[in-house]
C-alpha cells in the first residue's frame, strides 16, 4: 500500500511540473468563468427576480398607503432590486411635495408630463406627475399602456393608489396588477363605518385572490386575538369569508416619522434602522421576490 501511494505521489508531482497549453476556446471559457465568479451575486439576482406589479391602496385617507408603498419600495431598492414607484394617473402627486421634488432635482430636465426622480443608487425610480402640467383626461388614459410604460425599466413596480380605490382608473389598475395591498390602521370605528355604509366595490370580489391585507400602526394591544377577530369580522362584511391579515406594521416612532416628513424624506431614508419595523413586508430571499 505504501509503495502504491508513493508511486501516485511521484506521478502527481511529475504532472504538476508539466506546462499545459489551452486552446483558444478553453481560454475563452476560462475567462467567462472568472468573470462570472467575480460577480456571482449580481448575476444570480438579476436572473432570479420575478417581475411583479403591486398596487397599494388604503381604505380611507391617512391609513398609510403612500407610507407603506414608499418605504417598502425604498427598502427593496436598497437590496439591489430595481424598483419603480409611481402614483395613480390623473391625481396631483403626493410624492412631488412629500419628497420636495424641486430641491432634489434642482431644475426640471425636460417638459415631459412625467418626471423621474432617482434614489437608492439609481435602483429606485420614482415617476412623478408634476402639478404644473395639465392632467390628461380620464377617458383618454389607456391604463394598460401606462402600466407597460412604467414597468419597462424595473421588474418590481409599486403603484400608490392612496385612498382613491373607488375611481375607474384604480379598478383598471387592480385588474392588471399582480397583487393589491389593502392598508388600514387602528381606527376601528372608521373601518367599521366604511364597511357598513359603503357598498363593496367590484374589485373586492373579482380580484379576491390578489388582495393582501396590511394592518398599519399596529401595536401589541391590537395584535390580541380578540381585536383581530373583530377586524376580520368587519372585513368580511363585504363578502370576504373571514379574511387573513397578511402583514402587520408596528407603530413607528412618532418623532422620527414627523422628522422625516419635515425634512421631505422617506422614513427609511432618514432612519434606516427602522427597516426592522417593515420586516414582514420585506420578503426577498436570495434576490427572488417570493
Amino acid at each position: 500500500m505504501f509503495h502504491q501511494m508513493s508511486r501516485f505521489v511521484s506521478k502527481f508531482r511529475d504532472l504538476e511540473q508539466q506546462e499545459f497549453t489551452h486552446t483558444s476556446e478553453e481560454e475563452r471559457q476560462w475567462r467567462l468563468l472568472k468573470e462570472k465568479l467575480a460577480s456571482p451575486h449580481t448575476v444570480e439576482q438579476q436572473e432570479a427576480i420575478i417581475r411583479k406589479c403591486i398596487a397599494v391602496t388604503s381604505l380611507y385617507p391617512q391609513a398609510g398607503a403612500s407610507f407603506v408603498a414608499g418605504n417598502i419600495a425604498y427598502a427593496w431598492a436598497g437590496q439591489g432590486i430595481p424598483v419603480t414607484l409611481c402614483e395613480m394617473p390623473n391625481q396631483t402627486s403626493y410624492f412631488y411635495f412629500a419628497l420636495d421634488y424641486e430641491r432634489r432635482v434642482r431644475s426640471l430636465k425636460n417638459f415631459s408630463p412625467t418626471s423621474l426622480l432617482l434614489m437608492q443608487n439609481n435602483q429606485l425610480r420614482i415617476q412623478i406627475d408634476t402639478p404644473f402640467h395639465g392632467q390628461q383626461e380620464s377617458s383618454r388614459m389607456d391604463i394598460a399602456n401606462w402600466i407597460l410604460r412604467v414597468s419597462k425599466d424595473s421588474p418590481i413596480v409599486f403603484i400608490d393608489i392612496s385612498s382613491h380605490w373607488n375611481q375607474s382608473e384604480a379598478r383598471q389598475i387592480f385588474e392588471i396588477a399582480d397583487e393589491v395591498w389593502v392598508v388600514f390602521d387602528t381606527d376601528i370605528a372608521r373601518l367599521t363605518r366604511l364597511f357598513l355604509v359603503e357598498t363593496a366595490p367590484s374589485w373586492w370580489v373579482t380580484e379576491k385572490s390578489k388582495l393582501r391585507f396590511i394592518a398599519n400602526k399596529w401595536n401589541a394591544h391590537f395584535a390580541r386575538s380578540t381585536v383581530m377577530k373583530k377586524v376580520k369580522g368587519t372585513l368580511s362584511l363585504w363578502g370576504q369569508t373571514f379574511p387573513q391579515i397578511d402583514y402587520q406594521i408596528p407603530l413607528v416612532d412618532e418623532e422620527k416619522a414627523a422628522m422625516a416628513h419635515v425634512k421631505a424624506n422617506f422614513l427609511l431614508e432618514l432612519f434606516p434602522e427602522q427597516e426592522s419595523e417593515f420586516q414582514s413586508l420585506i420578503y426577498a430571499h436570495k434576490g427572488r421576490v417570493l
